[in-house]
This record gives structure tokens, C-alpha cells and sequence, in this order.
């Protein structure tokens, strides 16, 4: 992932652009972490809550996997059900610390 062309394409600088994401990793980091415990509880309204946030923040900064994930996530969740998820949140994750990772190597 280039971390400079995305802070591009929505007006920041390479530099804020990490500011942003490390904000990002912070409050996205407890969402993921309220999504998933809402899943474990089956609380879908919980759930959705957590998803929509994470849909919201990733949207803004154009991290379009996290986004496009969330989205879906948040699609279902919405309805009531937790169905059909799990795999979907463990992807989440996965692309969470994957960006978490590309963040701290961009420091580096």
C-alpha cells in the first residue's frame, strides 16, 4: 500500500496522512475489538454499531478493503443477524494488522 499516493488523493500530505492513521489504528483497534466482542455476545446491534464506525473512519481515509469489509459487515448486521460473518470479521482483522504493520514500517 503507498501511504504517501493515498494521503494524496485526499489532500494530505504523507506525513499527516500517518497522524490520521494512527488514529485510525486507535479508536478502529477498539472497534474491531467491540465488534467482535458484541459477535461473541450475539448482540447484532452492537455489532453494528462497531461495524458502522469502522465503515465511517476507513471510508474517510480511503482505505477501501477495510471500507468494502466493513460495509458488508455492517450490511448484515444491520438486519439483526449475525450470520455468515465470522469469516469476514477475521479478514477485517487481518487487514487491520496488516495496515498496522505497514504504519509502523513506514516510520522506520
Amino acid at each position: 500500500m503507498n501511504l504517501k499516493e493515498l494521503g494524496q488523493n485526499i489532500g494530505l500530505e504523507e506525513e499527516e496522512f500517518i497522524e490520521m492513521l494512527d488514529l485510525f489504528i486507535e479508536s478502529g483497534g477498539a472497534d474491531l475489538d467491540r465488534l467482535e466482542a458484541a459477535i461473541k455476545a450475539g448482540n447484532a446491534e452492537k455489532a453494528h454499531e462497531a461495524s458502522h464506525s469502522i465503515k465511517g473512519s476507513s471510508g474517510s481515509l480511503m482505505l477501501n478493503e477495510i471500507f468494502d469489509l466493513s460495509k458488508s459487515i455492517d450490511d448484515i448486521v444491520r438486519t439483526g443477524t449475525l450470520e455468515g460473518i465470522d469469516e469476514m470479521v477475521v479478514k477485517l482483522r487481518n487487514d487491520y494488522e496488516t495496515l498496522k504493520k505497514e504504519i509502523a514500517e513506514s516510520k522506520s
